[in-house]
């Protein structure tokens, strides 16, 4: 019988202080050093509002709503992870202090002042179409293993023209990125600094040598996609048999290389129990990971016309854990978790160029990856126009989400 939880409150009360957990790659902070750190940030995000505006009540007032805004998010946890002497907060925001960081919270400064400046935080592009593995919840199952048409020097101009309205983050998606590694290492190595780089991978070819190549050359972070503690579980969701173990096995490499590391798993109504969260959050922590995502199922790509997604009481089960990883003192020492989901729900889709946008294997702009509405190729036209026509049109999903259900309906 699955649990049920009613009341999700945070204990905040409770915090252990001068804890810390320590591996390999990472160090979780908590306590007074979070506090520190917090503030320091604090006086970060003001100190670009003063230097922005010339009234000091209308900076203090939009610093004051960035700050806050991060809170109202849930983003903002009684932990952090430090790396190589940056603190990261979640897996959507560059490490602090860094200049990277700095344009993230100009984009944020630009949406509360009104500014007609069109700007974006961040960018998922899907930079290939090849794949080797059957997932069970692919949302690019319909153009899987079609040929690739961007060039290298293609995706370059592509996120270059994003970078010039300020994007300080890029997700590398797909198909599988690694197997484009070399247009991956062109990439790194040809845009401007400013913009933090993470990778989404199955994790079945991510060895020793090119975890190093990748980090050499300016990666932040790799996202692993690992959807059970069980290992014949992870392997029939994947499609592929060894998958389970050769994405360990590649969160080694990433760990070793010197890599920010995040698991990232599509928690379905038949995995989502307690036990189950519990297990496979103890599995991502000994392996060292930062953060962990939880992904919801939605009725595209391979799940199209069938029921999946989550019942009301699997979302509360969720919910529940999601909030005792990230403020229990219990789970102090466990990665940092996300739950975009529960986000677009209480605060509406970060998505549909507010904040960011999917750029397909082809070069086509939706919404979000689970938009399946191409709106424009991100390499032609006005950018900031079309970003703008975007906002004022809305999410594209909830078009599509009626159509779905209408069909499922009549069959």
């Amino acid at each position: 019988m699955k649990e049920t939880y009613r009341e999700v409150e945070v204990p905040v009360n409770k915090r252990r202080f001068f804890k810390f957990s320590y591996n390999s790659s990472n160090k979780i902070v908590t306590g007074w050093e979070y506090l520190i750190v917090s503030l320091l940030i604090g006086l970060n995000v003001t100190w670009l509002a003063l230097l922005r505006y010339k009234n000091p009540w209308k900076a203090f007032s939009l610093a004051a709503k960035v700050i806050n805004t991060r809170k109202g998010f849930k983003t903002t946890h009684p932990k952090i992870v430090k790396r190589a002497h940056k603190y990261y907060m979640n897996l959507h925001t560059p490490g602090w202090p860094s200049g990277v960081f700095n344009r993230g919270i100009n984009h944020s400064l630009n949406l509360f002042s009104q500014s007609p400046d069109i700007s974006l935080f961040s960018l998922v592009f899907a930079i290939t179409n090849k794949c080797g593995f059957q997932c069970e919840h692919c949302v690019e199952w319909d153009n899987l293993n079609r040929k690739d048409s961007l060039s290298a020097s293609d995706l370059v101009d592509i996120i270059n023209r994003f970078y010039r309205i300020g994007i300080s983050q890029v997700h590398l998606s797909g198909g599988e990125p690694l197997n484009r590694i070399e247009d991956i290492i062109f990439i790194l190595d040809s845009v401007p600094e400013g913009i933090d780089f993470w990778m989404f991978t199955n994790g079945y070819n991510l060895s020793a040598e090119k975890a190093a190549r990748l980090k050499n050359h300016g990666l932040t972070g790799v996202i692993i996609s690992l959807d059970h503690h069980e290992s014949e579980k992870h392997d029939q969701f994947r499609g592929i048999q060894g998958s389970y173990r050769k994405a360990l096995q590649s969160a080694r490499n990433v760990i070793d290389s010197g890599l920010l590391l995040a698991f990232s798993c599509c928690a379905t109504n038949d995995f989502i129990s307690m036990n189950n969260l519990a297990r496979y959050a103890r599995i991502c922590r000994d392996a060292g990971a930062s953060f962990i995502q939880f992904l919801e199922p939605e009725a595209v790509g391979h799940y199209w016309q069938k029921n999946v997604s989550l019942n009301k009481e699997n979302k509360e089960i969720l919910e529940h854990f999601f909030y005792l990883l990230n403020f229990d003192t219990s789970y102090s020492g466990y990665p940092i978790a996300s739950y975009p989901a529960m986000i677009k729900r209480q605060n509406g889709c970060p998505g549909g160029g507010l904040h960011f946008l999917y750029v397909d294997a082809n070069g086509y702009v939706h919404a979000c990856p689970f938009c399946k509405n191409k709106l424009f190729h991100a390499s032609a036209g006005n950018l900031e126009k079309n970003i703008r026509s975007l906002r004022e049109r809305g999410c594209s999903m909830i078009e599509f989400t009626s159509k779905s259900n209408d069909q499922l309906k009549t069959n």
